[in-house]
């Protein structure tokens, strides 16, 4: 087979505020049939402000051209962005994800990232390209996570595409960012404010912000929670599953899986709840809908919740301000750092593998019964919990 000849490329500047340097040569290319192809190919070297004199930008363009004279260089595809992502990351990899994790990324794939990338072929793709892409959305009065999201996502399916031999490399490694500005804390939804929003909610919905509050759960835990879960002889709670808009998924993370007290209140509540049941067996919901599925946190917030915020007079209320007031409060109970992680499940917890008897430290047990008292100080004596050895836990009961 003759040897190609030796190519010099071709240079010149395009832009008129912000000039840079265009390279162009030929080389082999995978076609999207798979087949070996011979294109053009064009590649932004560099600004003019970093390349300054043409020996310079010649100098870069022979570091590009040396595996294609060498012949070392491996043919990279021609397939287009949005081919690649909407055929193969999406029907491979993003299946792979968590349910949580796949709808967020559909979303920030049709909004930010496919209208600007579609058309793009993945080798003409180069890291100036995705450095002008983050520009641009801040130019646009992006937030700046949602930048980060769409950089996320993009980098995600180009390495992917460098695992698939699409590639060499990923062009949007390295980018940079500006800093993030400071977020306002959330609003804190506390004493007489969380009083107002209980009484605007019926049960089974008032027991369930009490938890979060009292427990520090994240909302998609509380609604995958199952009888099994709980043992409220010896007051323990443990989170094996979440629930992401009706369907159930593994934890957050390894370390969200954990085990954590209940406080007094929190078990007559439970019992209560428990007594009224009609699906009380040990695979049971503790909170299900009316076919016993898991429910979905957005029609709660959107039918239940914000509904009866907005007539407490308390504006827009999320479910995790209920998770950020139990934070707040071990914060101001003094709360060591290490028991208030595992309490909310942000560190590495140590649980037995039997999931009816865990042995909780007595210090972690205190700060939540004093939470209890900040929540709930005014508990009647007929609520407080039967914890005596004679009483079955209502995971056993329902065994």
């Amino acid at each position: 087979m003759a040897r190609r000849p030796y190519q010099a490329g071709c240079l010149f500047k395009r832009g008129k505020r912000r000039k840079v340097w265009v390279a162009r040569w030929r080389e082999d290319v995978l076609l999207e049939g798979g087949q070996l192809g011979r294109l053009h190919r064009s590649v932004v070297l560099d600004t003019v402000a970093e390349l300054p004199t043409k020996r310079h930008a010649l100098t870069k363009l022979e570091e590009q051209l040396r595996p294609v004279n060498q012949g070392t260089g491996r043919p990279e595809a021609s397939m287009r962005f949005g081919v690649f992502a909407e055929s193969q990351w999406s029907a491979l990899v993003l299946p792979t994800l968590k349910l949580s994790t796949q709808h967020g990324y559909k979303n920030v794939l049709a909004k930010h990232v496919l209208p600007f990338w579609r058309e793009w072929r993945l080798r003409d793709i180069g890291k100036l390209d995705v450095q002008q892409f983050v520009a641009d959305k801040f130019r646009q009065q992006a937030g700046w996570q949602t930048v980060r999201n769409s950089w996320t996502l993009l980098s995600g399916i180009l390495e992917t595409a460098v695992e698939y031999g699409y590639l060499t490399v990923n062009p949007a490694r390295g980018v940079k960012f500006p800093p993030q500005k400071l977020r306002e804390a959330p609003a804190m939804i506390a004493g007489d404010d969380f009083t107002k929003l209980l009484k605007e909610v019926d049960e089974p919905y008032r027991m369930m912000i009490g938890l979060i509050a009292a427990t520090g759960l994240r909302i998609g835990e509380l609604l995958a929670l199952r009888w099994r879960n709980l043992d409220l002889t010896i007051g323990t709670l443990s989170v094996r599953e979440s629930v992401f808009e009706g369907k159930t998924q593994q934890p957050k993370t390894q370390k969200a899986r954990r085990t954590i007290p209940l406080g007094p209140h929190a078990i007559a509540l439970l019992k209560e709840h428990h007594d009224r049941a009609t699906r009380k067996s040990a695979d049971d919901l503790v909170f299900p809908n009316r076919l016993g599925e898991p429910m979905r946190e957005s029609k709660l917030l959107g039918r239940v919740l914000q509904p009866a915020a907005e007539r407490a007079g308390l504006g827009r209320v999320t479910w995790h301000q209920f998770r950020h007031i139990h934070s707040s409060l071990l914060n101001d109970l003094r709360v060591p750092v290490k028991i208030a992680q595992e309490q909310l499940g942000h560190a590495s917890i140590s649980t037995t593998l039997n999931i009816y008897t865990h042995v909780v430290d007595a210090s972690h047990r205190q700060a939540i019964e004093a939470l209890e008292r900040q929540l709930f100080p005014t508990v009647p004596k007929s609520q407080e919990p039967d914890t005596s050895s004679d009483s079955l836990s209502v995971s056993k009961r329902a065994g």
